[in-house]
């Protein structure tokens, strides 16, 4: 959540506290829980009840604000402000994570917070309006540069995912030696630092030897899985990601997945979570 406090040489700090349990979902997901007022309500209760923070990232902005205002929006939009200040921004983009967890050092920011986004967030707040979700979607919406460049770097990073991921699944089908090496490969995880690269790697392979579609969108469904798995207590996924992930060996400190249909039993944890 964001902590916000003062000092004798700034006015305002504001501190993003990664309070447990740590929640990711999809973006699929929230849009269900906006529409839904019994699930979507008993889901915010018990996660704010146990001091818990929803963790975002700009795959969500971005997602979000390519529906333009309507219904759907404002719902979603309504619904995230009911959040208050318990939630933080992160970085999905895996490859960016991982280079900065190599150059980490105690005192160093963590890895995966989005420092950007929440500047962005802190240089439009006058003091004075809820620091909620809804104050930064307005922040992005009423900053006529920022969404468009949230919309070129999206589709640069979009599109050069799916080529690496169609050339990668091209080369495994029509090389035998290639094929054999994935196959083989193995990848091990060092317990007490962070898993990014290591579930990079278990989740690149799976997405590369499956013979399912990999379209346009399992790019950024590739950014939803990732990073909130390596940082976050919950994560929900659509099903097919969801049972991706069940296909790979995840370490025990990175996050429990569930599927968008098994909502109810995210709650069930939230609820037993020792507060």
């Amino acid at each position: 959540m964001l902590k916000i406090t003062t000092s004798d040489t700034s006015p305002l700090i504001v501190i993003p506290e990664l309070t447990q349990p740590t929640v990711y979902l999809d973006y699929g997901v929230i849009a269900d829980l906006a529409c839904d007022s019994v699930t979507g309500e008993e889901f915010r209760g018990c996660l704010l009840k146990k001091g818990g923070t929803l963790y975002l990232s700009w795959a969500h902005l971005v997602e979000l604000f390519g529906l333009g205002s309507g219904p759907t929006y404002n719902s979603i939009r309504s619904y995230l402000a009911l959040f208050g200040r318990s939630f933080v921004l992160i970085d999905s983009d895996a490859q960016a994570v991982i280079r900065r967890e190599k150059e980490w050092s105690p005192g160093k920011q963590n890895p995966v917070i989005d420092e950007e986004f929440l500047r962005c967030l802190v240089a439009n707040w006058g003091g004075m309006a809820e620091l909620d979700v809804g104050f930064l979607l307005d922040a992005v919406d009423n900053d006529p540069s920022l969404f468009p460049k949230l919309q070129v770097m999206h589709r640069g990073h979009k599109d050069t995912l799916k080529k690496a991921f169609d050339d990668a699944r091209d080369l495994y089908h029509r090389d035998r030696d290639a094929r054999r090496k994935l196959d083989g490969a193995r990848y091990y995880y060092a317990a007490g630092t962070p898993p990014t690269e290591y579930l990079y790697k278990q989740i690149t392979r799976e997405c590369v030897r499956t013979n399912e579609q990999f379209n346009a969108s399992d790019g950024l469904d590739f950014e939803h899985c990732v990073v909130p798995l390596s940082y976050c207590d919950f994560v929900v996924l659509d099903k097919k990601w969801a049972r991706r992930c069940k296909k790979i060996t995840i370490p025990s400190t990175a996050a429990t997945v569930f599927s968008g249909l098994q909502v109810d039993r995210l709650i069930r944890e939230i609820k037993v979570w020792p507060k």
